[in-house]
């Protein structure tokens, strides 16, 4: 059948097909005109794009609506403004610093004599007392010491009595040659009665007398000395006879020993610190003397009784902290544990380590806390001002200005009832990131601008609900992030 006959039997006189005849020509598997869609399709389309749309825009203003602040106002020119109250409270200005709990008292005790060890009677971990034999010297070789000694003396004596004979002996020849030279003979000559006098002894005489008597003397002199002598090294070696043991200087927990059996071991001094002064004005604390087979003496010993902690503050700390301030201590490996403490010590020089410089504080802790034990991780926790029931705002809502005679200005913006704002001028107290104390210009009360640029701290803000979407809506929706 012709397309012209089929289209007129389709469409009545006058329709005119919207399509192109080389569509209805074309192979039926070819028709194109889905592609193309008619009116209602594109209409179809438009409406629910539309109604996307129209739920988007709901859906983000309800979103708005939910998480603006209650105290909030907005305007084109002021933007989101968020306040806090005035409240009284404590305002604590704090230092943190990081160490290790040591004894407050050690000891490093020594032997005062040289021997050889022949006794170690501790070990590390012992608990110990005042006066508890810690270790013992060969006592053969101060026995021996003892006996070298006595033949010392013995020889010391014996020249000295060789020295008095001597000396003895020369004062006789002195007398003689003055008696021979006071022995004066007189001869008259009968023939010419001429006079000779003589002497049986000469002057010479006398002076080389006198000289072996000066020699003599000076033989005892030097003989004497060295009894003497000889007596207090007989003393000493005696007296190191009852020093072969070595006794615990304070009551503790013996912490290193560093004497063997069989080492030697030479003169040297027990070496002790008290807590406060000498170990914490050092970076180490350091013992003197104690020359035995180590620096450290025969044995260290910690009394646990008093505990403290050596900690490193950074540069810009340590220059807020002083001797009498109170702090807290922490322990990571003791849960729930605190303990107030006192600093009691700063060094006097700082320690500087890859560039940065940071100085040693002893803390000393008012108790013993029970489960802490020697050497563990400590943190500290200084207080370096505060400031007890105060006026206080969140630091951020304070604009610092300049300190004058010790007092620091500063500025508010305050909230007043109707919504306006005034700069307030005030004066700033104790500082610290989260909370400013307010000395003057402000009340208990008073809402203040807080800054949309940094944290709120612990100011909250008060959130309201929308309800009506979806059966009720109260807070952001499920994957918008919320607030975290």
């Amino acid at each position: 059948v012709p397309a012209a006959l089929t289209s007129a039997r389709l469409h009545p006189a006058g329709f005119r097909p919207r399509t192109h005849r080389r569509f209805i020509d074309a192979p039926q598997g070819c028709h194109k005109e889905a592609r193309h869609g008619g009116p209602m399709t594109r209409r179809k389309t438009l409406l629910i794009n539309g109604a996307l749309v129209g739920v988007l825009a709901l859906i983000g203003g309800g979103t708005w609506f939910a998480l603006r602040p209650a105290s909030a106002t907005g305007s084109s020119s002021t933007g989101t403004v968020r306040t806090a109250t005035a409240i009284r409270a404590t305002v604590l200005s704090t230092i943190s610093a990081q160490g290790n709990v040591e004894a407050a008292t050690t000891a490093s005790p020594a032997f005062s004599v040289s021997g050889t060890v022949a006794t170690v009677d501790v070990s590390v971990g012992d608990t110990v007392t005042i006066g508890q034999v810690l270790g013992t010297l060969d006592p053969a070789d101060l026995q021996d010491a003892v006996t070298k000694a006595k033949e010392q003396l013995a020889s010391a004596k014996q020249q000295l009595s060789t020295a008095a004979l001597q000396r003895t002996s020369a004062q006789q020849s002195v007398d003689e040659a003055k008696a021979a030279y006071a022995d004066v003979t007189t001869v008259t000559d009968p023939k010419t009665g001429t006079t000779t006098t003589s002497r049986r002894g000469t002057q010479s005489q006398i002076t080389s007398s006198q000289a072996q008597l000066s020699n003599a003397q000076g033989q005892v002199t030097s003989a004497t000395n060295a009894v003497s002598q000889d007596e207090t090294a007989l003393t000493t070696a005696e007296a190191a006879v009852g020093k072969a043991k070595l006794t615990a200087p304070i009551g503790g927990v013996v912490t290193a020993v560093s004497a063997t059996v069989g080492s030697a071991v030479s003169t040297g001094t027990a070496g002790a610190s008290s807590s406060a002064g000498s170990t914490a004005a050092s970076s180490a604390a350091s013992s003197s003397a104690a020359a035995s087979t180590t620096a450290a003496g025969f044995a260290t010993i910690e009394d646990p009784a008093k505990l403290q902690v050596r900690a490193s503050f950074a540069e810009a700390d340590a220059a807020q902290l002083s001797v009498g301030q109170v702090a807290s201590v922490t322990f990571p490996a003791v849960a729930g544990v605190t303990v107030t403490a006192k600093v009691t010590a700063i060094a006097p020089t700082g320690t500087a380590s890859n560039g940065v410089v940071s100085y040693a504080g002893t803390v000393t802790l008012d108790t013993r806390p029970d489960g802490v034990r020697l050497g563990q991780t400590a943190s500290v926790s200084a207080t370096t001002a505060e400031a007890k029931g105060v006026v206080s705002v969140p630091s951020n809502a304070v604009t610092v200005g300049t300190t004058t005679n010790g007092k620091t200005a500063g500025t508010v913006t305050v909230v007043a009832a109707d919504g306006t704002q005034k700069v307030t001028n005030v004066t700033i107290g104790v500082q610290v990131d989260t909370s400013t104390e307010i000395s003057s210009g402000l009340t208990v009360g008073d809402k203040v601008v807080i800054s949309l640029d940094t944290s709120v701290g612990s100011v909250t803000s008060n959130q309201s609900g929308l309800g009506g979407i979806g059966g009720g809506f109260n807070g952001p929706p499920s994957g918008f992030g919320g607030q975290g």
